[in-house]
């Protein structure tokens, strides 16, 4: 993964608008996860800083506002790329990043589960399946561990509890965490949702601390169905998905 100078020399070489570098800019942002949201005034500075001339603001502004590959940020006169574009933007400027882009298809997981809803969930579904794709399988399954670690921290920073699993100010490991969403009265599981936890934990720290024992293929399909219940479920619960 490129910096933002080198990133941005390799945009140099391009034929493109104040505009387009500046979308480029945003679709950057988003690979590297340095800004979720910037200004027109923000990109205009981050062009000067790369050396290329600094476009004025309030024009900028008006051009990334039409721009089809943009949508307002959360924050006052911020934008971000549009996700129904990061396909087009990908082809545009992944090769700029050194990046070796695979086909992936959804074979543990539904991609468009996590369309729109945070940049690291898109990215880790995208290796969990692209790595059981291409046969990585204990890849695959420490991706699944971590996936479900970081929804449960999400469901309790949805509902604004986040501080019940935290002590001290770093958040539980995951054994705590299971316990404490199993017995929390207020978050409602499943009837099998604490004994998938369970399974996808032990499968994971298999993968990651066994020092001899090589995941295989069958043990990902034997847990592929009630782990998808089990991130469909959790994905609701942290007002992910409706």
């Amino acid at each position: 993964m490129k910096t933002r100078e080198a990133f941005c020399r390799a945009l140099a070489a391009l034929e493109l608008s104040h505009c387009e570098r500046g979308v480029a800019l945003l679709w950057f942002y988003r690979q590297t996860q340095q800004f979720e949201e910037r200004t027109a005034a923000d990109l205009a500075d981050d062009l000067r800083d790369e050396g290329f001339p600094r476009p004025n603001p309030t024009r900028l502004h008006r051009e990334l506002a039409r721009s089809r590959f943009t949508i307002l940020g959360r924050r006052s006169k911020t934008f971000q790329p549009d996700l129904r574009r990061m396909a087009d933007l990908d082809g545009r400027y992944l090769h700029l990043l050194g990046v070796v882009e695979v086909k992936v298809e959804g074979a543990v997981l539904p991609p468009e589960w996590f369309q729109g809803t945070r940049f690291y969930l898109e990215k880790l579904c995208h290796q969990i399946n692209g790595a059981y794709e291409y046969g990585f399988y204990d890849a695959s399954a420490v991706l699944s561990r971590r996936l479900m670690e970081s929804l449960i921290i999400d469901v309790y920073v949805y509902k604004g509890i986040h501080h019940e699993i935290k002590p001290g100010g770093t958040f539980l490991m995951l054994d705590g965490l299971i316990t404490h969403i199993r017995n929390h009265k207020s978050i409602v599981l499943s009837r099998n949702a604490p004994k998938s936890m369970e399974a996808i934990k032990q499968l994971g720290d298999t993968a990651a601390h066994d020092r001899t024992y090589i995941t295989q293929a069958k043990d990902l399909d034997d847990a592929k169905a009630s782990y998808r219940r089990l991130i469909q479920e959790l994905l609701t619960l942290a007002g992910l998905m409706k």
